[in-house]
């Protein structure tokens, strides 16, 4: 089984400390950091894993208070796919979402066990805070103002839903699980790739009421041209 090798690509061997005493500012995943601009990602990407190409870009659907602005980019490899979810308004990345293959299909021999993974996870994020039975997927949550907590996170099912509004004491969520490589007994606690998210609720909820915000200005100069428009002439 895979050890050493596999966490070096993972890019979560050599990390000091406890994820920085688990300070949400200090969490990436492949190098990229919420709030990085779509060209600071890219660059990260690019430089660090080369076999990564971009498939897919979406576009917010134009609407009042949101223009047709960058929404999704989507890069993809024969083991690895990442997802780069951005803000309407500023184009800052708010959410990655990233899935990896770890090991073959069929070959045991490439998978790692579960127990390593762990161990590594731990020590570039911290132990989980919560752990949701769906998977099972481990989470690392912090509230609004950047604090620990244990309380249950606000999105359980670790799959970023877009860019929507959540409860106001969210903050930022990793989320992370394990794929075992095969059904069978002898395979239990082996994985042969891997699902995580690192997303910032608060930064989405900001950002929806500056676009509230915007949408409730431009209705009002909608209406009051409307208005204006209709007055009888005197």
């Amino acid at each position: 089984m895979k050890t050493l090798n596999a966490l070096l690509a993972l890019g979560l061997f050599g990390v000091t400390g406890s994820a920085l005493a688990q300070d949400a500012n200090s969490f990436d995943v492949l190098g990229i950091k919420i709030g990085m601009t779509r060209e600071q990602a890219e660059k990260k990407l690019k430089g660090e894993f080369p076999a990564l190409q971009l498939v897919e870009t979406s576009s917010y659907r134009e609407s009042p208070g949101v223009q047709k602005t960058l929404a999704r980019l989507k890069f993809y490899s024969e083991r690895m796919t990442v997802f780069l979810h951005f803000t309407p308004l500023t184009g800052k990345v708010f959410s990655i979402y990233r899935i990896e293959h770890i090991g073959d299909r069929y070959k045991p021999e490439t998978w790692t066990p579960f127990e390593t993974l762990q161990k590594a996870f731990d020590k570039k994020y911290g132990a989980p805070t919560f752990i949701s039975p769906y998977g099972p997927v481990h989470f690392v949550v912090f509230d609004k103002n950047g604090t620990l907590t244990k309380a249950k996170p606000c999105n359980e099912s670790q799959i970023p839903g877009g860019f929507s509004k959540t409860d106001e004491r969210c903050g930022v969520e990793l989320a992370y699980k394990w794929r075992q490589g095969g059904s069978g007994q002898q395979y239990k606690g082996f994985a042969d790739g891997l699902e995580m998210t690192l997303t910032d609720h608060s930064m989405v909820n900001d950002e929806m009421k500056n676009v509230d915000m915007k949408a409730d200005e431009i209705n009002k100069q909608k209406r009051e041209q409307s208005v204006g428009n209709k007055a009888p002439k005197l």
